[in-house]
């Protein structure tokens, strides 16, 4: 505890605070935080921890009628559907096994309750982005080892794929162009734009076309939602030029992303058909989660060379197909509420403190970000990324409304 006095008395203090209960579950999600780049099994041990500990500190220092639930009804409904789904599947044991990835959805409410003011929110993003450094640099060290980034060759840093790597570096790159074009009185760190130059050269690497998609769209969110359009246009600009001065793979992927004959094009276009064939043969429970593999085949295009897919590259028609309407619409109705909700906070809040304004902006621009990537990736099946985007997208709803401060 010295060193924690000598170097972080601040953080020293919070903990001192708070119930015993209450120190583990910010202290996991600090945890969560710093461990999330590197191996899911120590972010999920760090978050559930912290879950369950705020769950227990319900009792006496936070009983359930204080907490915040934002969008709840949503979720709930989302979570009850897929439920019937996967009890409805002919394999129902392994599509409830794969339900249980409706727990992560804890991990957006732990965030906006454990999280008690600006600061706080800022400390938890700080440690993500320090953590993430250290894979950019690895990511950015493993291709100039390779000598040449190709489709081949392309990194993954500590993840199992290079699209968990590049959805990764999405959401914290997102919240780091947030950070800095958030408009302050207050010098920013200098340390933050280091890790935007890293972060989205990493991202760069991996190839990674829906999540270069989703960072054009949240770029512009941060753009518009800051009030620095001007900063957007020359972020735009910026984005051209080092599109012809980046090396040839790089060029040729973004070309690519226009080119209606480009082979995993096409591929994506004929699982998103045979996906829609799904819905349209069960529309209401689906295949259950898990069993788009399964079941593909009988709606696959016959000239498809790919062999099935375990997902279907688009959340929507995925969520459709596995999981059938209702629960698709209530999936819709979470993320049609979350802009509602967090628009009119971003129009409440414009003569609020730095803090505060970043919160706001940072969340909305991950879930567009998010939800962009996710047009052409089932993103929402990749727990890694899933995980970071239910805490980052909690960051406009943290802390109390008593407490916003004025700049």
């Amino acid at each position: 505890m010295h060193k924690l006095r000598v170097y972080f008395p601040e953080l020293e203090e919070r903990f001192r605070g708070r119930s015993p209960a209450s120190r583990v579950a910010f202290g996991g999600l600090l945890g969560f935080a710093v461990t999330a780049p590197f191996s899911i099994s120590l972010a999920q041990i760090c978050v559930f921890t912290a879950v369950a500990a705020w769950l227990a500190s319900m009792t006496k220092a936070a009983p359930l009628l204080t907490q915040k639930f934002p969008l709840w009804m949503p979720w709930l409904f989302f979570a009850l559907f897929t439920l019937a789904s996967a009890f409805h599947a002919p394999d129902s044991l392994n599509s409830l096994i794969k339900s249980r990835e409706l727990t992560q959805i804890m991990i957006f409410y732990l965030a906006v309750n454990v999280i008690r003011d600006d600061r706080e929110a800022i400390w938890l993003v700080k440690a993500l982005l320090v953590a993430t450094i250290c894979i950019a640099l690895y990511a950015l060290g493993a291709v100039s080892l390779q000598g040449v980034l190709s489709l081949a060759n392309r990194p993954s840093g500590f993840f199992s794929i290079y699209m968990t790597l590049g959805g990764f570096l999405l959401v914290t790159g997102l919240l780091a162009l947030s950070y800095i074009f958030v408009p302050t009185r207050v010098r920013k760190s200098i340390w933050v734009y280091a890790s935007v130059l890293l972060i989205l050269s990493a991202l760069m690497t991996t190839l990674s076309r829906s999540a270069w998609i989703g960072l054009v769209v949240g770029t512009a969110v941060v753009a518009v939602a800051s009030g620095r359009k001007k900063v957007g246009l020359c972020l735009a600009l910026v984005a051209v030029l080092v599109i012809f001065i980046a090396p040839h793979s790089i060029r040729q992927r973004v070309k690519s992303m226009v080119n209606p004959r480009d082979k995993t094009a096409v591929e994506r276009i004929d699982m998103w058909k045979g996906g829609i064939k799904m819905f349209a043969d069960k529309k209401f429970l689906g295949f259950g989660p898990g069993q788009i593999k399964d079941n593909y085949a009988r709606y696959a295009n016959p000239d498809a060379a790919s062999k099935p897919p375990a997902h279907l590259h688009n959340n929507i028609i995925h969520l459709a197909a596995e999981r059938g309407v209702f629960a698709l619409g209530a999936w819709i109705w979470v993320w049609i509420g979350y802009f509602v909700l967090v628009s009119r906070r971003i129009r409440d809040t414009r003569d609020a403190s730095f803090g505060t304004r970043f919160r706001m902006v940072g969340g909305l621009a991950v879930a567009a970000g998010f939800l962009s990537a996710g047009m052409f990736e089932y993103n929402f099946g990749d727990s890694e990324v899933v995980m970071l985007v239910f805490m980052a997208v909690a960051l406009p709803f943290m802390g109390r409304e008593s407490e916003i401060q004025q700049e």
